[in-house]
């Protein structure tokens, strides 16, 4: 990924696909992305071995969330489900590809959902992956396998809301770190790619610090050939970043791991508390 010199470059993108609705919505914003920067998607499902385990357990039952109905669920009806699943799946990725002339792949793994995605992803420059998958009792906060990715995965990470259209204006979080100045220049490829404005919000650790803050990305803008809207921010709460989100825009929000206020936990705090795509660089 060459995102110094303000370029996306991004050769193949992994998306990470279930049985939920939200899927479909991963794929078209992940093959509209993909068609603009001419790259290769490859959609992968994996079979969750912890729910096949769990079917091996005595009385286990199924609960449609569609219906009051309950049902036995044993392997071999959990293994048809997921053959089906995957089965509409690549053809949905493959309509989505195919339409826009992207090469694409589609592949089955069984194991552990985070292990295999991080195994996956290690393939590609970037991951794609909703924010909620099957599971429709979260209430639009990440699971376990998003939580393990955003903190482990190293490279570009996209967590989709709602699978929609990325929106404008692109968000990039900056506070003067070499993660943020990567992070700026990978905001700057994702403007050009999507022909969109520019947000920087600017983090200062207080007044003094405030001018250079802004003089040094002035600067990184003019060398990256950037035009930018900049919010500057003194010391700002995670709660307090979250709302100047949330009022900015409904775009997408790229984010470096580097930043004092987003490190680790307060990173996933993030992402719960804004609705907008997130665009995680480690």
């Amino acid at each position: 990924m060459s995102g110094m010199e303000g370029k996306l470059s991004v050769q193949r993108i992994v998306v990470a696909l279930d049985a939920s609705p939200r899927s479909l919505e991963v794929i078209e914003t992940a093959t509209s992305l993909a068609a603009r920067l001419s790259s290769e998607i490859m959609g992968l499902f994996v079979e969750d071995i912890n729910l096949l385990r769990v079917a091996d357990l005595p009385f286990t039952q199924e609960v449609s969330t569609f219906s009051s109905g309950r049902r036995s669920l044993d392997r071999p009806e959990l293994e048809r489900q997921f053959r089906a699943q995957a089965g509409w799946m690549r053809q949905a990725l493959e309509r989505a590809a195919e339409s826009k002339h992207l090469p694409w792949k589609f592949r089955v793994v069984r194991g552990s959902v985070a292990g295999e995605l991080l195994a996956a992803g290690a393939e590609a420059e970037l991951l794609i992956l909703g924010k909620i998958g099957r599971s429709l009792m979260q209430k639009r906060r990440i699971g376990s396998t998003v939580r393990m990715l955003i903190l482990e995965r190293s490279g570009l990470t996209l967590v989709l809301q709602e699978g929609r259209e990325l929106a404008t204006p692109v968000v990039v979080i900056y506070d003067g770190s070499p993660g943020s100045q990567k992070a700026l220049a990978v905001a700057g490829g994702l403007v050009e790619t999507n022909q969109t404005s520019l947000l920087v919000i600017a983090l200062a650790d207080d007044e003094s610090s405030a001018p250079k803050l802004r003089g040094d990305l002035a600067e990184k803008l003019r060398d990256l050939g950037l035009i930018a809207d900049i919010r500057l921010l003194i010391n700002p709460s995670l709660e307090g970043l979250a709302e100047v989100v949330r009022m900015q825009s409904a775009g997408p929000v790229v984010i470096p791991c580097g930043p004092r206020l987003l490190q680790n936990e307060a990173l996933c705090s993030l992402v719960n508390e804004i609705p907008n795509p997130v665009l995680i660089l480690r």
